[in-house]
């Protein structure tokens, strides 16, 4: 054996003997983004657009932008817009878009996380000690009532996107712009990643 192979030998062993640095998880908050991936579908006078965050998971967020005929009529505070997401449908107050448009937002996952520790005067931190919640824990606003309908056949059991059959119109003043009352419709596919 030369002196090269015992030099290796002997380094190889003594490799072996060294600790190991072990993997320790990531404490990122519930809401990081691991992916960004956009879908979108125009309909009629609308913009259906969901903007998935991380899959599995319910980190994605569906926007309805409208630009008919009745933002001409109807200031964009007095729109209302009816979303029908896989049979579950909610009427939602339109905001003012900045693309000419009156829009309503939706989030499907939690937001606005804050790791709260005892010196951090936030509301939402406050609230969670007051519950007699943990120092150090990642604490998130959680999806309104009207969005966790809205979004309750979104996701399968696992977290995936399943395939969003949505329906939109909009009202205001007794007035619609629904397509004759058959809506406008966009789909959306289903979803188990989003590298």
């Amino acid at each position: 054996m030369t002196k090269f192979s015992q030099t290796l030998l002997a380094a190889l062993a003594l490799s072996l003997l060294l600790p190991v640095a072990s993997a320790r998880a990531s404490d990122y908050p519930p809401d990081y983004p691991i992916c960004s991936v956009y879908d979108s579908v125009t309909t009629g006078p609308f913009e259906v657009i969901r903007h998935t965050r991380r899959l599995p998971g319910r980190l994605a967020t569906l926007t309805v932008s409208y630009r008919g005929f009745l933002r001409g009529l109807y200031p964009d505070n007095q729109i209302s817009i009816y979303v029908s997401l896989n049979g579950r449908q909610q009427t939602l107050a339109a905001s003012s878009g900045a693309n000419s448009d009156a829009y309503v937002f939706l989030n499907a996952g939690p937001r606005g996380c804050t790791k709260c520790l005892r010196y951090i005067n936030t509301p939402l931190c406050n609230a969670h000690f007051a519950a007699g919640g943990q120092e150090g824990v990642w604490v998130c606003e959680q999806p309104s009532v009207a969005e966790n309908d809205l979004f309750f056949y979104a996701f399968d059991q696992n977290g995936n996107q399943n395939a969003w059959d949505i329906h939109v119109a909009a009202t205001a003043g007794g007035q619609w712009d629904s397509n004759l009352g058959n809506n406008y419709f966009a789909r959306l596919p289903a979803r188990s990643s989003c590298w």
